[in-house]
């Protein structure tokens, strides 16, 4: 143990003579942070939940709001649906009657009131389109009445604090392949690897060392990168530290694993950064890093969705965003799921491994 912690000493004290790796390593993510958080906290459709009914009436309302650009709607259960709606997930939930076969129909709109101005502009929009959806359905007024109401304990919500976890997962994977891959390539390359089996070191040491000081430096970046957000761009997330560290730990460990793959199978460097590109590029822009995997077409979403970038995102922003319990049965999945591909690319790690 002794002898793992000293070439995880070396290695840390090694990134820190290197200024440029550390530049680039908390530069690219907060700049991904200030770009895409500012450019898309100007929200340009209204996110509406509806809720209730299970009817023909609920159907009718639902199609008439998703004809109105303005509008993303979804339909959610109602306790479900007005917890997104406090946690600042939604913009306002649509609660329908659930006995009403004819007009007029009474709707309660609840609505997050942390923001004046998103209140007001949420209230407005849906009694305007209810007033066009009464002439569209009756062609006279009153055939949907909504009645606007607070949701309390309503928090607000930004894409930065939507753009935060998906930077944490994407960090956790690119640091975790490059920091194995490219280093394990470029020293059995370069025959530094070699060398080590002459040493009183052992190799598991030396490769547990690795895989030690990865988590560490990940992990401090990781605190790094949130601390910036939520003190200098005002992220508003929550921080479930035990359960949020285990998720993120066990991703590591999973890329990790697969960055192990990639320095057994590859020969030399510039054989091994093509390979990383490949692999993480897709998952970058797939797993939901930058945008909601829904929005994907489905048959595109049924395959992303067990990528193990998309587990780690979805862990990751389900806990921050409040959206999921901190040892909730979705998070519980998440886990499970990245564990398994731990366990897969850790057994194929272990074959295809060489020391030259």
């Amino acid at each position: 143990m002794k002898q793992l912690f000293k070439v995880t000493g070396a290695l840390l004290r090694t990134l820190m003579r290197n200024r440029q790796a550390l530049f680039w390593t908390f530069f690219f993510p907060v700049l991904l942070m200030v770009v895409f958080g500012f450019l898309g906290n100007s929200n340009f459709k209204m996110h509406l939940l509806v809720a209730g009914g299970g009817s023909q009436a609920e159907r009718k309302v639902v199609q008439a709001f998703e004809k109105i650009p303005y509008f993303h709607v979804q339909t959610k259960g109602k306790s479900a649906a007005i917890h997104l709606v406090k946690i600042g997930q939604a913009d306002g939930v649509l609660v329908l009657p659930t006995n009403a076969a004819t007009p007029p129909w009474k709707a309660e709109l609840i609505y997050n009131s942390s923001n004046v101005q998103t209140a007001q502009q949420t209230v407005s929009a849906v009694e305007t389109a209810a007033a066009q959806i009464n002439l569209a359905f009756t062609g006279r007024p009153a055939a949907l009445v909504v009645q606007a109401k607070a949701a309390s304990g309503s928090r607000s919500s930004t894409f930065l604090d939507f753009l935060l976890p998906g930077i944490l997962a994407l960090m956790a994977m690119q640091n975790s392949l490059f920091g194995v891959a490219g280093s394990l390539t470029r020293w059995k390359e370069k025959g530094v690897l070699r060398r080590f089996l002459a040493t009183p070191l052992r190799p598991l040491q030396f490769l547990g060392g690795v895989v030690l000081y990865q988590l560490v430096f990940g992990l401090l970046t990781s605190a790094v990168i949130v601390a910036i957000a939520m003190v200098f761009l005002h992220a508003n997330v929550s921080l479930p530290v035990i359960p949020l560290l285990l998720v993120v730990v066990i991703g590591m460990a999973a890329f990790l694993s697969l960055g192990f793959v990639i320095a057994g199978v590859s020969r030399t460097e510039e054989a091994t950064l093509p390979i990383i590109n490949v692999i993480s590029f897709p998952m970058m822009f797939l797993s939901g890093v930058f945008f909601p995997v829904t929005t994907l077409p489905h048959f595109l979403r049924t395959i992303v969705q067990y990528l193990p970038l998309t587990y780690l995102v979805d862990g990751i922003r389900g806990m921050m965003s409040g959206q999921y319990a901190p040892w909730s049965a979705q998070v519980g999945g998440d886990m499970l799921a990245l564990l398994i591909w731990f366990v897969v690319l850790a057994t194929i790690s272990a074959r295809t491994w060489r020391w030259e």
